[in-house]
């Protein structure tokens, strides 16, 4: 039985995919915020697949000591991860700061990530072919590689703010394919369209009503879900090739933004390293 770790499991997109690694008799290891949303994950997963085997794993990924202490507690439980799927995502209402000076949606949606990522790397090289699977978006080419980890940077907007993340998301998942290609390990990083979700639903001014507007038009949680469900599992073999890419319906899609560079890959990727050494 192959197992896979999914963060943001309890909702949206991260459901819709638990549930079908779920089906097709994975086991699971979900990264939840809380006891409560643990409680009615898993009564979701089991209405679908009785018997999957599940372990709930509460860390917040703005907090990074927590995602820490997190990967500690799944490290003593499991010495294998096939599929790593960093799914959750967090869109900013408002800019606000860690008390390190980073922006909160960039910790949540990059830098915890990359902690949790770092921290199991030992897990997922053991699998025979473990995949990392990183949620970006369409909204990355709003993101600029010179901002990124800018500290207490008041001029963000929210949306800038978010695209910054989904950018390093795509920056982190080549980084992974670059300096782990000898390696059982391959990345995807994953936009899986316009998704009718709870995501966006608390954004203010005009955001809140674009993303009205647009509800009608949105695809359903689980044709969201589709591009990370055949990453993780369809063959290795019509996948290797395509270590590091940027995935969208199921297909490698091209990215929209002119910072994606070798050079800014491995700029992100000692930045990261840097911002997050304490937690490593």
């Amino acid at each position: 039985m192959q197992i896979a770790l999914i963060t943001g499991a309890n909702s949206g997109i991260g459901l819709a995919t638990a549930k079908a690694l779920a089906i097709d008799k994975f086991e699971l290891i979900l990264l939840v915020r809380s006891h409560e949303k643990a409680m009615a994950t898993e009564s979701e997963i089991l209405k679908v697949a009785p018997t999957t085997k599940m372990t709930f794993i509460i860390a917040d990924l703005i907090d990074l000591a927590s995602v820490k202490k997190a990967t500690d507690e799944i490290k003593t439980k499991y010495t294998i991860i096939d599929r790593l799927i960093n799914n959750a995502g967090y869109s900013p209402v408002g800019i606000s700061f860690t008390k390190d000076g980073y922006e909160k949606s960039f910790v949540a949606n990059h830098l915890g990530h990359f902690v949790l990522t770092m921290n199991l790397i030992n897990l997922l090289k053991k699998s025979k072919e473990s995949r990392v699977i990183n949620l970006s978006s369409a909204a990355h080419a709003l993101g600029k590689v010179t901002r990124l980890f800018e500290k207490n940077n008041t001029k963000l907007s929210d949306m800038g703010a978010y695209g910054d993340g989904k950018l390093a998301n795509i920056l982190f998942t080549k980084g992974l394919a670059k300096y782990y290609k000898d390696s059982s390990i391959t990345a995807y990083s994953v936009h899986p369209g316009v998704v009718k979700s709870n995501f966006g639903s608390d954004m203010n001014g005009l955001l809140k009503i674009g993303f009205a507007l647009a509800r009608p038009f949105m695809i359903s949680v689980e044709k969201g879900a589709a591009t990370s469900i055949y990453l993780a599992t369809t063959d290795i073999q019509d996948l290797r090739f395509r270590n590091g890419y940027y995935f969208t319906k199921s297909k490698p899609a091209s990215t929209f933004n002119s910072g994606i560079t070798p050079e800014s890959v491995e700029w992100c990727w000692e930045k990261s390293l840097e911002a997050t050494k304490a937690f490593i």
